[in-house]
């Protein structure tokens, strides 16, 4: 059920930026943007927050609209432009490094639906250009837990000035979910490495230090931006798809490359929510990548494996692969997004990422339809639930991750098909189930 706010909690959201009822926000304006140049940091990986902001009582730029229609979905009846109702406004100076910045319910903050639209900008308040636009994180995904939130992926040039303008969605629908997402907000940015020019094999990037013989623990590199807007990669309907055979849409959306020497050992390689700290949360559109996985050289690439999901059937999208490194042989990572189709509309996955590794106690030796599956039901629950997965072990380790990467709670010794009551409150957690010789992520949603 999607979230209802009462006035009382709106009103609450008045004092963080300097408003009172009945009066527009102090960033209501271009002008009067807010100074939001300390949340983006230079070093790779740190993600940094700021807010909660409100825009209660804030008037809309109805003369921007036209140049939001690809990017923002909610006309009101018989129009055909966007609605720009209660926008808001923060201003930054670039300094060449690639972000992604989302809006997002933080500590002391309530939006009505959790429902935003951004839109950056560049120039100045009286000549603005269009960076990118975004809507929702995923508007196929339920409201209460975030997703009609905004992304945004970008590269901010050194010493241009950007403006960022957050508005409310502007529901218009036959149910009793109406009206103006208005209340607070917060925003975040985290650092993350562009893949330009990682394209192609023969400029992949090496990722040797997420492969770790000395722990089972899982490993992290990244994150990375592999978006068209930074990286330039787009769709090549032409593309050698050798070795991608079971990508399903069977199309390259701007693959990117990465490369490493094997060491005699078995592992689980993977995209996935990082893990860098706490504090850290990527989005990926829908988690969902593909994976292709060669050895040889890039002039004779031998195919070793692929993965479209590790578990479809659960709303696992996210790819691993399984196998056996051969030690001193090179190996190439082609990681790409899934090519969606709506009938209207294509569109690419794509976002910031990281990828993991898992050391495997034992020989793999499988094939991607052979590889480890991990399940969880029911799904979503509002008590406990029984995890099971594929293989010999009957005994697992189990981390629950939020939607910020948390770690926030830790079972042991957990026995297969055995109810477990996680005493978790409600919310989307990532669960990280590790047996002695096999690892894999389930996300699961608690309802209560």
């Amino acid at each position: 059920m999607k979230y209802f706010y009462t006035g009382a909690l709106v009103v609450f959201g008045f004092a963080f930026n300097g408003s009172a009822l009945g009066q527009a926000p102090e960033n209501d304006l271009c002008m009067d943007a807010i100074d939001i140049n300390e949340i983006f940091s230079t070093e790779v990986g740190e993600q940094l927050n700021v807010g909660p902001f409100s825009n209660v009582e804030a008037t809309g730029e109805s003369e921007l609209a036209a140049g939001l229609v690809d990017d923002w979905f909610d006309p009101l009846e018989g129009e055909a432009l966007p609605s720009v109702d209660q926008s808001v406004w923060f201003r930054f100076t670039g300094n060449g490094e690639t972000y992604q910045i989302t809006t997002y319910n933080g500590p002391g903050a309530a939006m009505y639906a959790n429902d935003t639209q951004a839109a950056l900008y560049s120039g100045s308040c009286d000549d603005l250009t269009l960076v990118t636009a975004n809507d929702d994180l995923n508007g196929f995904w339920s409201a209460n837990f975030g997703w009609y939130y905004s992304v945004l992926n970008f590269t901010a040039e050194a010493g241009v000035n950007y403006w960022l303008m957050v508005d409310g969605f502007n529901w218009e629908d036959d149910d009793t979910f109406q009206g103006m997402s208005e209340g607070t907000f917060s925003l975040r940015a985290v650092n993350a490495e562009p893949l330009i020019d990682r394209g192609v094999c023969s400029a992949a990037r090496p990722i040797d230090e997420v492969f770790n013989s000395s722990t089972t623990a899982a490993q992290f590199v990244g994150p990375f931006d592999d978006t068209e807007l930074v990286t330039g990669l787009g769709v090549d309907y032409e593309a050698d798809m050798t070795g991608a055979e079971c990508w399903e849409e069977g199309t390259d959306d701007g693959s990117v490359w990465f490369s490493f020497t094997g060491d005699g050992n078995s592992y689980y390689l993977g995209m996935f929510q990082c893990q860098l700290s706490n504090a850290t949360f990527v989005y990926y559109f829908g988690f969902d990548n593909q994976l292709a996985l060669y050895k040889g050289t890039c002039d004779g690439l031998v195919p070793v494996g692929c993965s479209e999901d590790i578990n479809q059937a659960d709303g696992q999208y996210w790819a691993e692969i399984g196998f056996d490194s051969e030690e001193g042989v090179e190996y190439f990572l082609r990681h790409d997004g899934y090519h969606y189709s709506n009938q209207l509309n294509e569109w690419s996955a794509e976002g910031t990422f990281c990828l993991t590794s898992t050391l495997s106690n034992t020989t793999i030796g499988i094939s991607e339809v052979d590889a480890p599956v991990f399940s969880v039901f029911p799904n979503p629950t509002a008590e406990g639930v029984t995890i099971t997965w594929t293989g010999d072990d009957n005994l697992a380790d189990v981390t629950a991750f939020d939607l910020a990467g948390k770690e926030v709670a830790f079972y042991s010794n957990v026995q297969r098909g055995q109810n477990q009551d996680l005493g978790l409150p409600s919310g989307i957690y990532s669960l990280r189930v590790t047996t002695e010789t096999t690892s894999g992520i389930i996300r699961l949603q608690v309802e209560k």
